[in-house]
């Protein structure tokens, strides 16, 4: 018997998606003959080649039309039948480019009403927004889906999966169609898993766009045959906003910590280490992408009030622009002496890279997303058995109250980024949390049990998700024996 097959999507390029490559991954070596298609600007619309993580199969593909992949099957036709079948066929591919390029511009050109200026100019491009946006259709304003659809619908037709995973708010509809297509062409139905990264209503980004998205959900997240989402908070949310019949299974982005994660490199230099502090020295460490919006400013602004301890912030880019200001008016408060820049390690390796640091600092401020997210850095710090000081944002503020792992603080949300007593406010209320960690991190250390980091490794929650897919697809295949690095390769 064949073993049960998962198509996954994703409209990236899966290279900085770790979650997508962790289910990839782990579904595999449950068993699971896995294909995952992603999208690349640059490759052909029919994938040439795959590469593999671990026993996963991985295409990426470009956008294409149908048009333009039905024409190619009578190439190397002489037939005049086919010739002319090919003329019409690349007539019509050549028709639907030139909408998608008309229809890419015109999205750039409208302004939402209220944002232009009073000429007749602005005035013109506010009525087109009227006439065109509208209701937000995903299939007016987010034309790329359905050339993506094209693109990957005749390669998970050929797969026959038994259930597809669509990940990410780009991707429900995808999934659905191309299951409802597979059904109508005679086949079995293969089930829906749509896989809701983030709160999609509460995303920052153009507001047509968010329109599209948003409508893109609501039409298909009913029609999916499960959904899983990031944490408890956004799980209650989606089941409230779209009266879901069973609430969206959990699967926390935990990082993997077993013998897979061990990778080619060797075991990281620690970050103290690397930056050649004694073990004496309380350090502190926020570790992730920077921007205003992540509160690392208020981090910095404390630093006057923390008395000894060091800052280090773990970043992709020190020479960033915004992370040089942060470092400059560490030296203007007078701390320059005591703050760091280290670089990023792989993503398996982040645990042990953090785990000789002091605290762990989650400082973001208040949004939507922000509000409801349990981050990779949140289980990342757990792994290293760092103490956590974080923002008073929901869900992470009321993890860390249950655990007992750290101590949270009160910040200003993005809309109050510029208001400079808040921002003092903000630092002075970090430095009293920061300072009760630091009088004694092995207290709140002592909350990270053995059973409560494997429960919230990835191994841990790729169970739950092995779960669903056996159940969607009516059997549990024997996983693979050995194992396979947590790498993509070939």
């Amino acid at each position: 018997m064949t073993r049960p097959r998962v198509a996954m999507l994703v409209a990236n390029d899966i290279t900085r998606d770790s979650r997508v490559q962790k289910v990839a991954y782990s579904a595999a070596e449950a068993g699971f003959e896995v294909l995952l298609l992603g999208y690349d600007a640059n490759a052909p619309a029919r994938p040439r080649k795959a590469t593999r993580i671990g026993a996963a199969q991985v295409m990426r593909t470009g956008l294409s039309n149908r048009f333009k992949l039905k024409s190619e099957q009578y190439v190397h036709s002489a037939a005049p039948v086919d010739r002319a079948r090919a003329g019409v066929l690349r007539a019509a591919s050549f028709a639907a480019r030139v909408d998608y390029k008309v229809r890419r511009r015109l999205m750039k050109s409208v302004k939402e009403p209220g944002t232009g200026g009073p000429g007749v100019k602005s005035k013109a491009k506010e009525t087109l927004w009227k006439v065109y946006i509208r209701d937000g259709d995903w299939r007016r304003t987010a034309r790329h889906l359905l050339l993506l659809e094209d693109a990957w619908s005749a390669v998970v037709e050929d797969f026959r999966p038994d259930v597809v995973h669509a990940h990410d708010m780009h991707t429900p509809g995808i999934g659905v169609r191309i299951a409802d297509r597979i059904a109508r062409s005679g086949g079995r139905r293969p089930k829906v898993v749509y896989d809701a990264h983030e709160y999609v209503a509460g995303v920052h980004m153009p507001t047509q766009r968010k329109l599209a998205y948003t409508g893109l959900e609501r039409e298909f997240v009913r029609r999916a045959d499960a959904v899983v989402t990031v944490s408890p908070t956004l799980a209650g949310m989606l089941a409230e906003r779209y009266a879901l019949r069973t609430r969206p299974t959990v699967v926390a982005n935990a990082p993997m910590v077993g013998p897979a994660a061990a990778g080619p490199e060797a075991k990281p230099v620690g970050v103290r280490e690397a930056l050649g502090l004694a073990a004496g020295v309380p350090l502190l460490v926020y570790s992730g992408a920077i921007s205003p919006a992540r509160g690392v400013d208020v981090m910095i602004e404390a630093m006057p009030l923390l008395g000894e301890a060091h800052v280090v912030i773990v970043c992709g880019d020190a020479e960033d622009s915004y992370v040089r200001s942060l470092v400059a008016r560490a030296g203007e408060l007078g701390a320059g002496a005591r703050i760091h820049t280290a670089p990023y390690v792989a993503p398996h390796q982040v645990p042990a890279y953090l785990a000789s640091a002091t605290v762990g600092v989650i400082p973001i401020l208040h949004t939507v997303n922000h509000e409801i997210a349990l981050i990779t850095k949140y289980y990342e710090y757990m792994h290293a058995r760092l103490p956590i000081v974080v923002s008073d944002v929901r869900a992470m503020a009321e993890q860390t109250a249950e655990l007992g792992c750290g101590e949270v603080f009160a910040v200003r949300s993005t809309g109050e980024l510029a208001d400079r007593a808040l921002r003092k406010r903000d630092a002075e209320a970090f430095a009293e949390a920061a300072g009760k960690v630091l009088a004694d991190p092995a207290r709140y250390a002592a909350a990270y049990t053995e059973e409560l980091l494997a429960e919230n490794s990835w191994e841990g929650q790729a169970r739950i998700l092995v779960d669903l897919y056996a159940r969607l697809a009516g059997r549990r295949p024997e996983p693979l024996e050995g194992s396979r690095p947590f790498a993509e390769t070939g």
